[in-house]
């Protein structure tokens, strides 16, 4: 449990980190060019907790389910030995992903 407790915890600063610049950013506008205070501060910093929470879950999840399917999945087609399967099964992921990707733009 203690094991799993650490890695949650080096996901959720990794999350914390990527989210910085973009906080970074919206917090140096909002102060520096527009000169006005944020508004509901403590909800907006809930919500960065929430998001930055998410976030950490949504990436442990990938990592634990669906790329260890992806990676056998995609050397059992390079085992197989057909381009045909192997492109097509290239071509679907690129185009789940391309249509998965507004939906997940926020998070980059």
């Amino acid at each position: 449990m203690r094991a799993q407790l650490s890695i949650f915890f080096s996901y959720f600063i990794s999350s914390a980190r990527d989210l910085a610049s973009i906080i970074t950013v919206i917090a140096f506008f909002q102060l520096v060019v527009l000169q006005q205070p944020i508004p509901n501060l403590g909800e907006i910093l809930g919500g960065v907790l929430l998001v930055v929470m998410g976030l950490t879950f949504f990436i442990r999840g990938l990592e634990m389910g669906l790329f260890p399917i992806g990676e056998s999945m995609a050397y059992a087609f390079a085992r197989k030995g057909s381009v045909f399967w192997l492109l097509l099964f290239a071509f679907s992921l690129g185009f789940g992903t391309t249509v998965a990707e507004p939906a997940l733009i926020a998070i980059a």
